[in-house]
């Protein structure tokens, strides 16, 4: 069996016998992988792997749109860096030329300064790949299309070992909040009798503050009634007021019909009532003028007929 040896310069030879140490060299080359189909040298410098440790492009720690400042900020980046990484062109430029899909260097952290990058055909609402891979079939050579599917499967490839890595570092992000989180109920543990007693006296102080508000309710419920049966007698003794004051002004004239009638005894008793009430008015500043002016009357009602009686003889 002959052994075919990889130099240094790339440039494969095979083993002899004057060359001993290249047979050793064989034969510890045995145990790499062949390539399976031939690449172009630009796709050498991203390879595809199954572990999420072997991914060309870095992984990218992605936030979520609750922690990102701006979202669609983020987003556009990310679509800046995979039309940068598959060198996509623009929808005007698709019109007009046949499709191709070409890699580029993996992206660096400056790919993402671009806030607002131009739209590709990929990008677009109404993109149809169907039509895509008709193009392609149509303009594109057969060896165009063995290296444009050789490409696309790599970078196939490289993108399911990024979402491996993605997933094994949510994965730990996740063991990490368990564990913290563990550890958390395991420090309040101790607290737990502490609460226990925040607890009793919490709902001492709430059945304290249920009896103090229903008995200022039941304090103000009685204020309320207490206002208003004051606020109805007001009103009764207003009422009385004016028909005690209306009583009063027909009393002077009565005193007089009395004193015409000669019942003298009886006038005295009908303005004697009557006549300290409207002084008690008097002195208190009520009814002004006009209960000065009945006492008046009264007076000289009670004096007339007597002023009469004295003049005859």
């Amino acid at each position: 069996m002959s052994v075919i040896i990889i130099r240094s310069d790339g440039i494969l030879s095979p083993a002899t016998p004057q060359h001993p140490e290249s047979v050793n060299i064989a034969q510890q080359t045995t145990t790499m992988s062949t390539i399976a189909t031939p690449r172009d040298p630009s796709n050498l410098r991203r390879t595809a792997s199954a572990t999420p440790s072997s991914s060309a492009r870095p992984s990218l720690d992605v936030p979520s749109a609750a922690t990102s400042p701006n979202p669609s900020v983020s987003k556009r980046s990310n679509r800046a860096a995979l039309r940068e990484y598959y060198n996509l062109r623009n929808s005007q430029q698709a019109a007009t030329q046949p499709p191709t899909i070409t890699t580029s260097p993996p992206p660096h952290s400056s790919s993402f300064s671009d806030p607002s990058p131009p739209e590709t055909e990929l990008d677009l609402p109404n993109f149809d790949p169907q039509l895509f891979i008709t193009q392609s079939l149509e303009s594109l050579s057969l060896s165009d299309l063995l290296r444009t599917y050789t490409k696309v499967l790599s970078e196939i490839r490289a993108l399911d070992a990024e979402k491996k890595a993605l997933v094994y570092d949510n994965y730990s992000k996740l063991i990490t909040a368990t564990e913290t989180i563990r550890k958390m109920r395991t420090t309040m543990d101790p607290l737990n009798p502490m609460a226990g007693t925040l607890d009793l006296v919490v709902e001492r102080v709430y059945k304290l503050a249920e009896g103090l508000r229903g008995e200022m309710r039941k304090e103000l419920e009685e204020q309320k009634q207490s206002e208003k049966k004051e606020g109805q007698q007001q009103s009764k003794n207003r009422q009385e007021t004016k028909r005690l004051a209306r009583e009063v002004m027909r009393v002077p004239g009565r005193v007089k019909r009395l004193m015409e009638e000669g019942k003298e005894e009886e006038a005295q008793r009908e303005w004697e009532v009557p006549r300290r009430l409207l002084v008690l008015w008097k002195e208190k500043g009520v009814g002004g003028d006009d209960v000065e002016r009945l006492i008046e009357e009264g007076d000289e009602a009670l004096r007339g007929n007597k002023g009469k009686e004295m003049e005859e003889p």
